[in-house]
């Protein structure tokens, strides 16, 4: 990504030049790395450990940033402007260490060189191309302390990230719970880590959306979340089976866990646990163990949900008969497939046709 001696970032269009020149706070902050190399300020650190740091590079400086980070968890009106719901900023570089958390999301983004991201009990020591999701509340610390490292933070409300993310998964609704079980109910492992390497095509976005804040244009606010979502479906279409998955269980992390949720997302009509185990070489109990602890429910629940979402939808077109949408859900009693439907959503397939086509 080297060009003419120049770090030319988001593909061939030249629309950025990012120089890895130190802005002043950063300066500030090198300094003080350099003046207490026995503070160790490259590793993480409670708040209180380095507020002294954080004062003195505040004295310093104009710049408000050192200020802002002397609270542990950092809410959104510090961070959002007013009546926006997605920010990008260049991550300062020799910022100190320290564990926080935050009310939103953030998605760090690594454009150039490399930096370690201490996320819980984890460290990840992510390099260029490298792209991490964190959930809100999670205690997190980025260790950045070279001078030629760029890397993008993109911040969110939590709920434009569930429909810019979440609203590009709704065709697949098992890996949708999958990530949406890992980021919001995990006590260890709260992120999502993706290895894009040299995507252009997606990192493009990122340089139209940094192009974006940094202006003032008419809809800014709109066409900020426009571009991120257009970023989330490139990740997903590009990157979905890379995605780094955390530990799913006590046993250690399963590579396959993504390939076998699509697997099951994609033939849920006729799938059997037996076929399954035998098509990616696990045994039934092994399966069923790493199902479970991926998504919270076994695999029949998984295949009875994926199911009745489908008939739900079919139900909607008056022209298909109920024996049909049986049929084509791979039930072979039409009253059995009544019988579940009755159960699970509380009325009958046809009370159900009925209050869908008054709607």
């Amino acid at each position: 990504m080297r060009q003419n001696g120049v770090f030319m970032k988001f593909s061939n269009s030249n629309r950025i030049t990012l120089n890895t020149d130190l802005k002043e706070l950063e300066q500030v902050f090198k300094d003080l790395f350099l003046k207490y190399p026995k503070r160790s300020l490259d590793l993480p650190h409670n708040l209180e450990e380095v507020r002294d740091i954080l004062e003195e590079a505040a004295k310093k400086t104009s710049d408000f940033l050192p200020q802002m980070f002397l609270n542990n968890t950092l809410e959104e009106e510090l961070f959002f402007q007013h009546g926006y719901d997605t920010e990008i900023y260049r991550h300062m570089r020799y910022l100190p260490v320290n564990w926080h958390s935050h009310s939103f999301l953030e998605v760090v983004c690594v454009i150039q060189g490399n930096c370690t991201n201490y996320i819980a009990e984890q460290k990840l020591h992510m390099k260029e191309g490298d792209i991490c999701i964190i959930a809100p509340d999670t205690s997190h610390a980025i260790s950045a302390f070279t001078d030629d490292c760029i890397i993008f933070n993109i911040i969110l409300r939590t709920s434009t990230f569930e429909q810019a993310f979440f609203g590009t998964l709704s065709d697949n609704d098992v890996l949708s719970d999958f990530f949406m079980r890992t980021l919001y109910h995990s006590q260890t492992h709260p992120y999502l880590y993706f290895r894009a390497g040299t995507d252009l095509e997606l990192f493009d976005y990122i340089g139209y959306a940094y192009e974006e804040f940094k202006g003032n244009r008419q809809y800014k606010s709109r066409m900020l979340n426009s571009v991120i979502t257009a970023f989330f479906i490139t990740l997903l279409r590009n990157h979905e089976s890379n995605v780094i998955v955390p530990e799913v269980d006590s046993h250690g992390k399963d590579e396959n866990i993504i390939f076998i949720l699509k697997y099951i997302q994609e033939n849920y009509c006729t799938v059997t646990l037996k076929e399954l185990s035998s098509f990616f070489n696990y045994s039934e109990r092994q399966l069923q163990r790493i199902i479970k602890s991926s998504t919270g429910m076994s695999f029949s629940e998984n295949i009875q949900k994926l199911k009745m979402g489908q008939a739900a939808r079919l139900l909607s077109n008056p022209n298909l008969s109920i024996a049909a949408i049986a049929e084509e859900l791979g039930y072979a009693d039409p009253g059995n497939f009544r019988h579940i439907f009755k159960k699970y959503y509380g009325v009958t397939p046809l009370d159900y046709r009925e209050g869908e086509l008054k709607s």
